[in-house]
């Protein structure tokens, strides 16, 4: 292989494939992860552009002349890949609003530290389903599904065809509505325990108003929140693992959806 063709045929693909790529890296979930340096999802995102080139073999890639088209090329591949990567990061999304409903009800709201994995203030309840969430996610092979999208979309969305139409905009609101049902239902066992708990309270300041329940509540509610969430942390796993598992069909109804326009 000749240098010309080299930079005639493959670095115009290996570009354009490189901002793809890295759109996915920067907003994918454990890929884009703050805990790996910069320069190691830097070197994930040119091996993957790497790896994927060869699929434009049959494709001729002409990159714009000017320099705005070429910007513009390059920031609507950016946008393709954050688009796979934010339809992932929405479930985990909604799993980090489970742990933050929870948490508050449980009365351990206020004190929070850093994660390095979304790089935000979070509470330990939060910290622990997120770590669950990506056990689950790596144990059904979430990461296989959106690399098997990224390459998928070479295909289906060739660089230099990106649109923009809507379409796909509307369906990331739908999968942030479903983070959303996923949050509550996540969230439901420590929400009707601390129901049960604050009734069974107010119950007992009628009863007994010699008891201080303002001082009881404190106890009370972190131990039956910690029993509840401990009991019912293997469903927390198996409803995150299941919705883990609709990600080949909900990446490729998105890749449909690219087709029309982002």
């Amino acid at each position: 292989m000749t240098l010309d063709l080299l930079l005639t045929r493959w670095a115009p693909g290996f570009l354009l494939l490189l901002a793809r790529c890295g759109g996915m890296v920067a907003l994918g979930p454990v890929f884009g992860s703050a805990n790996l340096p910069p320069m190691l999802r830097a070197g994930l995102a040119g091996a993957l552009a790497v790896l994927l080139t060869p699929l434009l073999a049959t494709h001729s890639m002409v990159l714009p002349s000017s320099g705005p088209a070429l910007v513009a090329a390059l920031l609507g591949e950016l946008l393709i890949g954050a688009v796979l990567g934010l339809a992932v990061r929405f479930l985990f999304a909604g799993i980090g609003m489970a742990g933050e409903l929870a948490a508050v009800q449980m009365g351990v709201g206020m004190p929070a530290a850093l994660d390095p994995h979304f790089m935000t203030q979070v509470t330990a309840v939060n910290f622990l389903l997120d770590q669950v969430a990506i056990m689950a996610f790596l144990s059904v092979g979430g990461h296989h599904a959106i690399l098997s999208a990224l390459a998928q979309s070479v295909i289906l969305v060739p660089p230099l065809t990106v649109a923009f139409g809507g379409s796909s905009a509307e369906f990331l609101l739908g999968l942030f509505g479903a983070s959303l049902l996923l949050a509550l239902r996540l969230a439901a066992p420590v929400t009707a325990a601390m129901l049960a708990t604050m009734a069974t309270l107010g119950l007992l300041n009628r009863i007994a108003p010699q008891v201080n329940v303002f001082m009881v509540s404190f106890a009370l509610t972190l131990g039956v929140g910690l029993l509840v969430l401990l009991a019912a942390l293997p469903m927390m796993g198996v409803v995150m693992a299941a919705s883990f598992e609709q990600l080949p069909a909900t990446l490729l109804t998105l890749l449909a959806r690219l087709r029309h326009g982002i």
